[in-house]
């Protein structure tokens, strides 16, 4: 672990090519995903994301240093957020101050660049993040980053699961499979017609 609370990443899953998720169009895009299951029923989304510095895929320069960080998912929050964990651990600079919306009102926040690299394998390139302070993770992924894809909850059975791909392939609608009888059923409630004898 760095003295940051990051962990140097240089061989896990997140280290993969890096896809520009903003630059390309769907068409040109391979398929990722990634499910994340829970013990049980949960309230927070927390997943592991590598974050580096600013880079472009194609540039041809090497990577930066790949750091591993506890985050979370907010469809509540309309951008993404680091901790000064993650600042001090990648040494970035910011590129601009703006103002942003918290639970305590507003303030006055630092912009970065960053680079996300998502547990499914694809990563999204030169990301604007404002820095903030969170408990128990340190870095929050808002719905700048879910956008680009599908985002599913789902709380089958009493356990949470996750589910995220990008780019977007299709729209889930449940009202219309309920109606139209294609809705996923219990095998246990079902019952088994028995055949006539002839």
């Amino acid at each position: 672990m760095s003295e940051s609370g990051g962990r140097d990443s240089a061989n896990i899953s997140f280290q993969s090519r890096l896809v520009a998720l903003q630059n390309q169009p769907s068409s040109n895009r391979s398929r990722h995903g990634f499910t994340q299951l829970y013990e049980g029923l949960t309230r927070v989304l927390n997943s592991r994301v590598g974050v580096t510095g600013p880079f472009l895929p194609d540039s041809g320069k090497p990577e930066p240093r790949l750091v591993e960080f506890d985050a979370i998912w907010d469809t509540g929050a309309s951008g993404s957020v680091i901790t000064n964990n993650v600042v001090l651990a990648l040494r970035l600079k910011p590129i601009d101050r703006q103002i942003v919306q918290t639970a305590n009102g507003e303030r006055e926040a630092n912009v970065y660049l960053v680079n996300l690299h998502l547990p499914n394998r694809v990563g999204v390139s030169l990301v604007r993040v404002t820095d903030g302070d969170m408990h128990g993770t340190d870095v929050l992924i808002g719905m700048d980053i879910i956008n680009l894809g599908d985002f599913a909850v789902t709380n089958f059975k009493g356990r949470t699961c996750m589910s995220f791909q990008c780019p977007s392939a299709r729209r889930i609608d449940f009202v219309k499979e309920i109606r139209s009888g294609n809705a996923p059923k219990n095998r246990r409630g079902r019952k088994r017609k028995r055949r006539k004898r002839r």
